[in-house]
């Protein structure tokens, strides 16, 4: 996972918006950033979302604010998250950062998200390469819930290791990329490693997934239970208690 960051994988309902990772400030685009306590004569919408960025609503207008620690995509899956848990009505996304997303069209939608997308890959590749260990581990983390660029992802994943060997969130993301490129030995193994140093929610669901995928059915029931035992934000949540359902209903959730 990345270093100080969750990560949350779902798909955003009505929307089809796609999370792209959690990660710091400085990563964020700069109009979404940019000084804020400079500014005079803000709404109270406006400057909450500096803070909190996404929000969705219910049929009653009912707002779930999310962030700050996560990206503008990655929060509003949080959002809309939040609201669905409360029971709310219709949930839906209203605003990714400062954007009001409310009666623009799927394309729209979508051009904002590659713009943040873009810009979050872009600014994490230059670090990356200029040595920064947190932007190496976080892009790998990055491709590795997308499924792309895994030979990549495990270049950069590598070099972090080599460099922060008993990292738990590096060892997790090593893990996570093997998962992917179905390496499920190697995978375990540093997943075993970020687990025993930090048995979060994340890295618990993701040791489970790894498990589900090696055929270890009763392990993987268990780490998905533990992981939902420790304390999971709402989107993981959902995630875990989907594959839970699945095993328990003989089958492997998506």
């Amino acid at each position: 996972m990345p270093i100080h960051f969750r990560h949350v994988i779902a798909s955003i309902a009505l929307l089809g918006l796609t999370a792209c990772g959690d990660t710091s400030p400085k990563w964020e685009p700069q109009d979404m950033m940019g000084g804020p306590a400079e500014q005079t004569n803000l709404d109270a919408n406006y400057a909450r979302m500096v803070d909190f960025k996404a929000m969705s609503t219910d049929d009653g207008g009912k707002p779930y604010y999310a962030g700050p620690n996560a990206t503008v995509i990655g929060a509003g899956q949080q959002a809309l998250a939040m609201c669905q848990n409360a029971g709310g009505a219709n949930c839906r996304v209203s605003r990714l950062g400062l954007t009001s997303i409310e009666g623009l069209d799927q394309q729209g939608v979508s051009d904002i998200i590659k713009s943040y997308n873009d810009t979050l890959t872009a600014e994490a590749a230059q670090a990356a390469n200029a040595g920064n260990i947190e932007a190496a581990n976080w892009l790998a983390y990055h491709y590795a819930t997308l499924g792309e660029n895994l030979d990549e992802a495990e270049r950069l994943i590598r070099l972090a290791v080599k460099v922060q060997p008993e990292n738990p969130s590096i060892q997790d993301t090593y893990g996570l990329v093997l998962y992917k490129k179905g390496d499920y030995a190697g995978a375990e193994e540093a997943l075993i490693k970020a687990n025993k140093a930090a048995p979060i929610a994340e890295h618990l669901a993701h040791f489970a997934d790894n498990a589900l995928a090696m055929g270890k059915r009763d392990m993987a029931r268990v780490a998905y239970q533990r992981a939902l035992d420790a304390n999971p934000d709402p989107v993981l949540s959902q995630r875990i208690q989907k594959q839970l359902l699945a095993i328990d209903m003989g089958g492997a959730g998506g």
